[in-house]
């Protein structure tokens, strides 16, 4: 994702094979935990460039296309992080990166509303998915122990949510990020 020219003949290959894209679901991310004075360049530009540039290059191959059939349905996997500011775990980086990610999120969409084309967000808070990585569980218990529903989400949930937004039913839906986090982050 964070090289243009893969991401260019990735495309062209599922364009061959299948078809026009008509869903794009951003969804790559990833975290190195830590405090903000101990992120070495290479932690920042490797989480920020995953985050950041991969959701631009994929976005920039597939919305020109999707504008011209005037459809398509866009949905970036931002977090709480770019809400909460991180946390222990994501650090600065992700929160920063993920934050990025739901701006241009509501700028895009902007650009692509009158063309049929929708761009949302998801906001996922504490997921039970491999990216909290060797976190020790008994951290885990306690951010848990702050979840209102009291677990973890999972990925079913925020699948489910992603569908929605990529179904007509949602249609009239853009330019929003929508919070999957058992009430963690309340706006």
């Amino acid at each position: 994702m964070t090289d243009p020219k893969s991401v260019d003949e990735a495309a062209g290959e599922v364009d061959e094979r299948l078809g026009p894209v008509g869903v794009l679901v951003n969804n790559a991310g990833i975290t190195d935990p830590g405090r903000f004075v101990d992120i070495d360049v290479a932690s920042w530009n490797a989480v920020v460039d995953v985050s950041v540039a991969g959701t631009v290059n994929m976005m920039q191959r597939m919305v020109p296309d999707m504008m011209r059939r005037k459809a398509g349905r866009i949905v970036n996997i931002t977090s709480v992080s770019a809400q909460n500011g991180g946390g222990v775990f994501g650090g600065a980086h992700y929160a920063a990166a993920k934050s990025s990610v739901a701006g241009l999120t509501r700028a895009v969409s902007r650009e692509c509303a009158h063309a049929g084309v929708t761009v949302n967000a998801v906001a996922p808070g504490l997921i039970d998915t491999d990216i909290r990585g060797e976190v020790d569980p008994a951290l885990i218990a306690e951010v848990v122990s702050g979840i209102p529903v009291g677990r973890m989400g999972t990925a079913e949930e925020v699948a489910a949510t992603v569908a929605f937004l990529c179904g007509i039913e949602a249609a009239y839906i853009t330019g929003a990020t929508i919070d999957i986090n058992g009430g963690l982050y309340l706006r």
